[in-house]
């Protein structure tokens, strides 16, 4: 039983190149679940409300808000095979980080194995859980189309008011896609997520004996993860305050674009990311979104739409709830007025 374990992982993990995209395919894969139908009416609206949306946040972003090639509405799995070599920016820092690494495993490849398996995982989770990548913090990259899991969505809906719901998540995605535009954001994520994911190296001895005793495991981030036995650091904190940030100005944009249209009240529950290499954004965002709000309404538009004038100027993870320490530490070096 165990030669027969091994010889799987042998295959599984002998594959060229700094990134085994086969065993991030896999992965992925079996995280997104079966086919599933996608309803093409709100398949047709969705597409049209992308458009709608990139019409009314164009003119209240401090950036361009460029029209996207196509919409696709897919279902979980077809996400996957069109998105996850698009997560390649974040894959090539991360091979980069695990090159070298020692294990102690007899098996080949480890650095780029590792690197699919988290890749893969994060493209997974978020094709399971998401109605599109916005909601994961996380762009694809190139991001000339737009992909939304029309399945989700329409989960998302449940009983709701679809066409609000729909306009609610195409805003969302086109705000993201935007932001992500600028050029050093992506880069700078990536730098973030390999920090992060540095320190989140299974134990070989326990990964071994978890093969052993559950072979699909290979395909389940989340007993990965449970592998690692680490506190919060500080590049997790670094890594949740951008979350946080970016997040929280996506929603600002979508509530200067399209909020007079949207219901108040609309507060879509999104589900939580589960097992991915990437925390969780749905309690960042709040704290994100209030904290561009507060620094709007304090020192003006110009202060919080600067933000993205480069790295220096984003908020500390404490400084999310310190709209004034922030202001002190960059509008006064930046010679603003407060």
């Amino acid at each position: 039983m165990a030669d027969d374990i091994f010889a799987r992982l042998f295959e599984l993990f002998n594959q060229p190149g700094p990134i085994n995209w086969k065993l991030a395919e896999e992965v992925a894969r079996h995280i997104a679940g079966e086919a599933d139908a996608v309803d093409p009416w709100s398949a047709e609206e969705i597409d049209q409300l992308v458009r709608v949306a990139e019409f009314r946040i164009e003119p209240v972003a401090p950036f361009p808000v460029a029209p996207a090639t196509s919409v696709a509405v897919v279902d979980a799995r077809q996400w996957v095979s069109q998105a996850l070599q698009r997560l390649n920016y974040l894959g090539e820092r991360l091979a980069d980080w695990f090159a070298g690494i020692s294990t102690g495993l007899p098996l080949p490849q480890m650095s780029s194995s590792i690197a699919g398996l988290q890749l893969g995982g994060l493209a997974g989770a978020i094709a399971s859980s998401h109605p599109a990548s916005f909601a994961s913090g996380v762009p694809l990259i190139p991001s000339d189309q737009l992909l939304f899991i029309g399945p989700a969505v329409d989960r998302l809906i449940g009983g709701g008011d679809g066409h609000q719901l729909r306009l609610w998540v195409s805003a969302h995605e086109v705000a993201h896609r935007a932001l992500f535009e600028v050029p050093w954001l992506p880069d700078h994520l990536a730098l973030l997520f390999t920090a992060h994911l540095g320190e989140m190296v299974p134990d070989p001895e326990k990964m071994m004996e978890l093969f052993e005793s559950n072979p699909d495991a290979m395909r389940d981030p989340a007993a990965l993860a449970a592998l690692v036995e680490r506190p919060e650091s500080t590049s997790e904190v670094d890594l949740k305050a951008f979350l946080a940030v970016t997040g929280g100005y996506r929603s600002l944009l979508v509530e200067r674009g399209v909020g007079e249209v949207l219901d108040p009240g609309l507060a879509p529950n999104l589900e939580p990311i589960a097992g991915a290499a990437i925390p969780d954004t749905t309690s960042l965002v709040p704290m994100g979104l209030e904290f561009c709000r507060q620094i709007e309404r304090r020192f003006g538009v110009e202060a919080i739409d600067g933000i993205w004038d480069g790295p220096e100027s984003l908020p500390t993870f404490a400084e999310l709830t310190d709209p004034v320490g922030w202001a002190a530490r960059v509008l006064l070096d930046n010679d603003l007025s407060l």
